[in-house]
């Protein structure tokens, strides 16, 4: 009986507050009566950065006087009094109410003034919206600008009380302060409506191109979501309080009774109707897909593959479907395939899918078939693809083009230029190059945004300046992308005005080359000061600047070096002249990109004091720092925090522990790492989600010992462990032990395996374990889904059979190519060992060689797959690009001229090749264009590294006269004797003197400046080696030649011992040169600035006059490009410091290698495991049911 009176009791409490709240519904309702919300803590800071914007548009500041203090903003109901106090603290710099924007008379503005008076007796949100629409421009921006913030926070805390109209008049006013949020995460509000989820996704897809990837997929969870709830009445999370109203307690007039009973009904209901969701909801439907718009490009591919057939084929034939995808970039290839190939196969049939093709919008860029198009649909994909950017577009428009050439007539015309578009750059050099200069003139204009290669740049730039001896900054800004093919002996005589300082000059510089770049400021330099050089200099061409120029330029205080991209040389040079050897904290925050030049011993200067403040401003530099950097400011804030407490870390709290920065963090020693306290686990694991393992070494014992730590601080058993626990270690994940790994359970080990195929390093130990897991857990590759492929995909980079055996199928050569380009952007010098990344892509690079080169073919009688290798033809040399190398000698023997000639430009690019491959591309070479002494300085600069497989007198007698030549060969691998012999070529034909060789053309010379005879590097001019050096510097050159260079080092800078930081880093392999008494005498503040690359080149019995404290003080990068066979020579007490400078030694006893038995259990140290996540949901749940109870008692007393 007593459980059915309760039962009744709590049936009559809802129906009473149902009641309740459908006669507050019924109220007549104010459709502007928008209360003022509760101001957030950054609302200042908001709305100012809003407000400056209105000043750069233009418009003139409104001045607001004092009285509008009012008791309205006193009792904080009104915001506006905040508004006189913004708007004078916005920088004066800006226009203010006496400068009258152009387009604003005397009458509008004694109107606005009438606007503002009527602001101060607004008593509402949408009292003042109102106003503001009706107002002219100028106020109008200002107050939207002040009002954004507070409409967004608005519909945050009453989302669910608004109606339609005040939630679009909020959204309009919150735009612009969705268009500047920052890239976090984005909070989204909770309410459940249809219309005002439509009303919200409209502005959202407004705003889309400036929301971050993360503020994006934010928002279609979000909307997943509330569509869960909405339609299929379940939800995706587990009951939890963020789904409650968050208006109502904000509401300073609501009754208090019904705020309880709302709140805890809302708990109830959704207790009642959010139950789980089934794990494959077919929530796309058409009417979502149309409210969606570009987020649909953001859809995951397991999201895009659950759209019902007829849902996606009814949405595809909406107008609402192509706005979807227009300019939607950055969509995933993976996804716009997907998507593309469903519309082709499930919407329409094969025949007449081309009809629909003005429909695809971005979708056009992942069109397949291309080749079966006729000339008219050729053409009109071509238009449609003029902007793609997807990793196989190229391929694409190239076929699109061939269509174009052989079933267009009048494709010889010059009128091709202008209606291929973009795609113009898929014609051949040798087409290009049949058009006149008056042909290339008369579409300049589109010409010059196209992105050409360097080879065909520089026959367009030819044939379009054709004799000129000087060229003016107006025609060169005219070239545009062309600009790339200027010959630098044009450049050096390019004057600064006109160019110095504009927008123009920034665009066009990262188009150059280095030595273009050293030539454009030749030019420069002989028009203007080094003052005004560098402060009109684009960043681009900064880095040019050699630390001469930049000791005459004018630069005394930290404050000119902001917000400029300085190189770490000379950022060092600059600290030094303008700070000496001492920095100060204010100091520190200002430098910016110049924090490169901070060094150890400026760190070990600063007052152990301001410790903790000077780690939190190289923190938030911490991308342009170094290894050594981090390190020293590690030892220097521990150092200081022991000081100023003995065992600081020993009993550290959470709060002390979240104040270290996880940069420095993870450089704590291991004995202190293994004594934390548990009380500091939650910081502990909250830092290390935040760390960049990159900065310790792969085999730091720290590594070892943060892993096992943050794993104890989960205080679990390994088998209880849930995904989310385990993925909370951050990047720590990747130090896990596969054999710890395989006992969690199904879920987190599917998860942890995911999130390792993220990992930029594995444990060389670990790596062959870890395969075995994969291939247990999901298979042998060969037979992998795409979903699956796509989720591990790096991994099979741990076994290179199974990236061997993987079949031939569209989507995995696809998948392989993306993986490609997402993987080689690693440097092309790998660093050492020690900080090297674990791929190794080279089986990677050969299948994808062999899936775009092997035609499949099905053999009928005995029914498998026959793979035919194709030859070499120009659309397999254009999109193999570096693939190229695994051509055999054989293969490029059976290539045709034509195709060679076409393809030489890429087929140039490659390093690598074998002895055999290079005498096969020699002979092809030969068949071309005859004898070698017959090339022409353009094929030769085309033929780039196939030169390698020319005799030593065949390159002496190269004709050879520009530096940009030298340029383009010197990227290849020459022998010091084919050095010689290149040089003595240009030599030869430029008619260059030794005294003629000035900065430009050291720098042009690059590698073949090591041909040069020791007399002749003797007569080097000394100034002009020392604005060269760092190119210098760069080449690759012998022992003898690199004592030589040093002699002129020597000359132009002083005796080693008194080379600074800066010098050193400019000087590379230079220091290679250095004798053993030279190196002993280097000051130790310089040696981690050395270049890592001059390390290798030290001869053994050199590097051994290093003492011990230099080998500390070389820094974890120099320390790790030591050699095996250098290491060998060393004293014990060196290695030991080498190892120290590396940071591969412990403080104490070595750290064990990993015990899986240890690690496996965590929590046998006696702690007791922490409670299950989620349950502060289940305590808000029985906190409400208890307040329920005890207002149904109060009911049930009044009722008897």
């Amino acid at each position: 009986m007593g459980l059915y009176r309760e039962a009744l009791i709590l049936s009559f409490l809802v129906q009473l507050a149902t009641v309740m709240s459908q006669g507050m519904m019924d109220m007549p309702v104010n459709q502007s009566a928008i209360g003022f919300p509760r101001l957030p803590a950054d609302f200042r800071e908001m709305a100012k950065k809003l407000m400056s914007t209105c000043f750069k548009k233009g418009y003139w500041m409104p001045l607001m006087n004092n009285s509008l203090n009012s008791s309205y903003g006193q009792m904080m109901e009104s915001p506006i009094s905040f508004l006189p106090e913004l708007l004078s603290s916005l920088p004066q710099s800006f226009p203010s109410h006496h400068t009258m924007q152009f387009n604003e008379t005397t009458d509008e503005q004694d109107a606005s003034w009438n606007f503002v008076d009527k602001m101060r007796n607004c008593t509402n949100m949408g009292h003042m919206i109102n106003l503001m629409r009706n107002s002219t421009e100028g106020p109008r921006c200002f107050m939207r600008a002040f009002m954004a913030p507070l409409s967004w926070v608005t519909i945050m805390q009453n989302g669910t009380e608004l109606n339609k109209e005040d939630l679009t008049k909020l959204l309009w006013v919150a735009k612009p302060f969705l268009e500047t949020m920052p890239p976090s995460s984005i909070v989204l509000p909770a309410f459940s409506q249809s219309s005002h989820l439509a009303e919200m996704m409209k502005v959202f897809g407004e705003v889309f191109s400036v929301l971050s990837e993360g503020q994006r997929n934010s928002i279609i969870e979000w909307v997943k979501e509330r569509v869960a709830q909405n339609e299929f009445n379940c939800s995706l999370k587990s009951l939890a309080v963020s789904n409650l109203p968050s208006g109502s307690p904000q509401k300073p007039n609501s009754k208090f009774f019904f705020y309880l009973s709302n709140l805890c009904l809302s708990v109830v209901f959704s207790a009642v109707r959010n139950q789980q969701c089934p794990p494959k909801m077919l929530w796309l439907k058409a009417n979502v897909l149309t409210m969606m718009g570009p987020f649909l490009s953001r859809l995951s591919l397991q999201e895009a593959n659950t759209i019902p057939t007829e849902e996606l084929c009814g949405f595809f034939k909406t107008p609402n479907f192509s706005p979807s995808f227009q300019n939607a970039s950055g969509i995933q290839p993976s996804l716009g395939r997907t998507l593309f190939q469903r519309l082709k196969l499930e919407c329409s049939s094969s025949d007449n899918f081309t009809h629909y093709m003005d429909r695809l919008g971005s979708l056009a860029c992942f069109f397949d078939g291309a080749q079966s198009l006729n000339l008219n649909l050729s053409r009109k994909l071509l238009s449609q693809i003029d902007t793609c950017n997807n990793p196989e577009i190229d391929k694409v428009k190239r076929q699109l083009v061939q269509n174009i050439l052989e079933k267009d007539d009048s494709s010889s015309s010059p009128a091709i230029l202008q209606t291929l578009g973009s795609a113009v750059s898929a014609l051949p050099l040798s087409r290009l190059s049949r058009f006149t200069s008056e042909d290339l003139n008369n579409t300049l204009s589109s010409l010059s945004q196209v992105n050409w290669s360097p080879s065909q740049a520089k026959t367009l730039a030819k044939k379009l300046l054709e004799t000129a001896k000087n060229i003016s900054g107006e025609k060169l800004l005219s070239l545009g992308t062309m600009v790339r093919g200027v010959a630098s002996s044009l450049l050096k005589n390019v004057k600064a005005e006109g160019l110095l300082g504009t927008e123009s000059l920034k665009n066009m510089s990262h188009k150059l080359s280095s030595l273009q770049r050293t030539a454009l400021l030749e030019g420069f330099r002989r028009d203007v000061n080094a003052s005004a050089l560098v402060k009109g200099l684009p960043d681009s061409l900064l880095s040019s600047l050699s630390l001469s120029t930049l000791e005459k330029a004018d630069l005394s205080s930290v404050d000119q070096l902001q917000g400029r991209s300085w190189t770490r040389a000379q950022s060092a040079f600059l600290l030094k002249k303008i700070l000496g050897n001492k920095i100060n904290l204010g100091e520190l925050r200002k430098l910016g990109q110049a924090v490169q030049g901070v060094t150890c011993e400026m760190i070990e200067k600063i007052n152990r004091t301001d410790a903790s403040d000077m780690a939190q401003a190289l923190n938030k530099s911490c991308a342009w720092l170094s290894r050594v950097q981090i390190r020293c400011a590690a030892q220097k804030l521990f150092a200081s925090l022991e000081e100023q407490r003995q065992g600081y870390f020993s009993n550290i709290t959470n709060s002390e522990l979240q104040a270290i920065p996880a940069m420095l963090l993870i450089h704590l020693p291991v004995e202190k790492i293994q004594n934390l306290s548990d009380a500091v686990c939650p910081a502990f694991l909250e830092k290390m989600k935040e760390v960049n393992l990159s900065s310790l070494p792969n085999s730091s014992p720290a590594r070892y010992a943060l892993t096992k730590r943050a794993i104890s601080c989960l205080k679990k058993n390994v088998s209880d462990l849930s995904a989310a626990d385990v993925l909370s270690l951050g990047p720590l994940v990747c130090e896990l032990d596969p054999a710890w790994i395989s006992s969690l359970n199904s879920a987190a080990l599917n998860s942890t395996l995911k999130a390792l195929a993220s990992c930029q390093h594995l444990q060389q130990q670990h790596r062959e374990h870890l395969f075995r897991l994969l291939t247990t857990t999901y298979g042998d590759p060969a037979y992998w889904s795409e979903e699956e492929m796509r989720a591990l995909g790096p991994l099979l980079l741990l076994n290179d059979t199974a990236v061997g055996n993987l079949p031939s199928k569209s989507w995995i050569t696809s998948y392989l190519s993306e993986l490609m380009n997402s993987l080689s952007t690693q440097l092309v010098v790998p660093p050492p060992k020690e900080f090297r990344s674990w791929f190794d892509l080279s089986a990677l690079r050969r299948k994808l060689f062999e899936l775009k080169t092997t035609t499949t073919l099905q053999n009928r009688r005995k029914r498998e797959l026959v793979s035919l290798l194709v030859e070499p033809m120009i659309t397999y040399i254009e999109d193999l690009k570096q693939e190229n190398v695994y051509w055999t000698p054989l293969q490029f023997s059976k290539m045709t001229v034509q195709t060679f000639k076409d393809a030489v430009p890429t087929l140039g690019q490659i390093t690598s090749y074998s002895t055999e491959q290079l005498a096969a591309l020699r002979a092809k070479t030969l068949e071309a264009w005859g004898s070698v002494f017959m090339l022409n300085e353009s094929q030769i600069a085309d033929l780039g590294c196939i030169c390698q497989s020319f005799s030593t007198e065949e390159l002496g007698n190269l004709s050879i006269a520009s530096l940009d030549t030298l340029e383009t060969l010197t990227a290849c691998n020459f022998t010091q004797t084919q050095r010689t012999a290149v040089w003595q070529a240009y030599e030869k034909v430029a008619g260059i003197s030794m005294a003629g060789l000035g900065k430009l053309e050291m720098v042009g010379l690059g590698q073949f400046i090591c041909g040069l005879q020791p007399g002749q590097i003797d007569q080097l001019n000394s100034s002009s080696f020392r604005e060269a050096a760092e190119a210098v510097g760069r080449a690759p050159c012998p022992l003898n030649i690199r004592e030589r260079l040093k002699e002129k080092a020597v000359a132009a800078f002083g005796k080693p011992e008194t080379w600074t930081e800066a010098q050193v880093s400019i000087m590379g392999n230079i220091i290679a040169g250095l004798s053993a008494v030279e190196l002993a005498s280097l000051n130790s503040a310089v040696l981690p600035f050395i270049q890592p690359s001059a390390i290798p080149l030290i001869p053994s019995d050199r590097l051994t006059a290093l003492s011990v404290s230099q080998f500390k003080a070389l820094g974890p990068d120099n320390a790790a490009a030591v050699t095996e066979a250098q290491r060998a020579g060393l004293k014990a007490d060196q290695k030991a410091a080498l190892d120290e400078a590396v940071g591969v030694k412990t403080t104490r006893a070595e750290v064990p290698a990993v015990n899986n038995t240890v690690i496996s259990n965590p929590g046998s140290s006696g702690s007791a495991p922490l409670p299950l996540k989620g349950g502060a949901a289940v305590e808000s749940m029985a906190g409400c049911v208890l307040l329920m109870q005890a207002i149904a008692l109060l009911l049930f007393g009044y009722i008897l």
